[in-house]
């Protein structure tokens, strides 16, 4: 009898740890494809760059396009075996990844940041991002924009550098983040009833870029 009462309670105790082994496998390899892509674009120029939309076929040429390059390591196969689909796929549900480079420079009273690319050439470089689609990274798993400023405004930058008042004066910095729905693979009614079946998750990685780093405007002689 005892057992009978056990039982259920252990499978559903056992298919919540399974479920939420796939979610953090998930997580996990978004948050290493963030690094790969961080480390990459770390050493590249970002005025390398054109316009219009990412393509596979672009990332088997040789030439360096800053951005789209970048993207490979989100919707190359090769590159990212495990979860390409997920951002190619029209399916998508939403999946987006993001660029942004930073050129810090850290004053006695102030820290001034430029944010790249500037994407309208407004020169206003204050929230500036690529997208991979656009504006998918707004977006809940349901397609509500819930989101209209970055994840980390230069505000939260300036912030997160003044907390290392003993880092050089002069930064560059790459952020490269990841945006997904992950759906419930067992979706078993338990777990549907009480987490939703998409979840969003995101994960970003943050890398020093020396390409970035502000040069200092050069004193005429006199």
């Amino acid at each position: 009898m005892e057992l009978a009462f056990i039982v259920p309670v252990l499978l559903v105790v056992l298919a919540g740890i399974v479920e939420l082994a796939f979610m953090m496998f998930t997580y996990l390899t978004m948050l290493d494809q963030t690094r790969e892509a961080a480390r990459f674009a770390s050493v590249r120029n970002y005025r390398s760059a054109s316009s219009g939309p990412a393509s596979v076929a672009e990332c088997n040429d040789t030439d360096l396009d800053y951005y789209k390059d970048t993207s490979c390591f989100f919707i190359d196969p090769n590159l990212n075996p495990y979860l390409s689909d997920f951002f190619t796929s029209t399916n998508n549900k939403y999946a987006d990844m993001t660029i942004s480079v930073f050129s810090v420079a850290s004053g006695t009273t102030s820290i001034d940041i430029d944010r790249w690319p500037d994407l309208d050439g407004d020169g206003d470089m204050s929230n500036n991002q690529w997208s991979l689609y656009g504006n998918n990274w707004q977006m809940d798993c349901d397609g509500t924009t819930v989101i209209t400023e970055p994840f980390i405004t230069n505000d939260e930058m300036a912030t997160k550098m003044a907390s290392y008042p003993e880092a050089p004066r002069l930064k560059g910095i790459v952020l490269v983040e990841a945006h997904l729905c992950y759906h419930q693979v067992l979706n078993l009614p338990v777990f549907s009833d009480l987490i939703p079946t998409w979840i969003r998750l995101h994960a970003y990685t943050l890398m020093p870029a020396p390409e970035a780093i502000p040069t200092p405007t050069p004193i005429a002689s006199p």
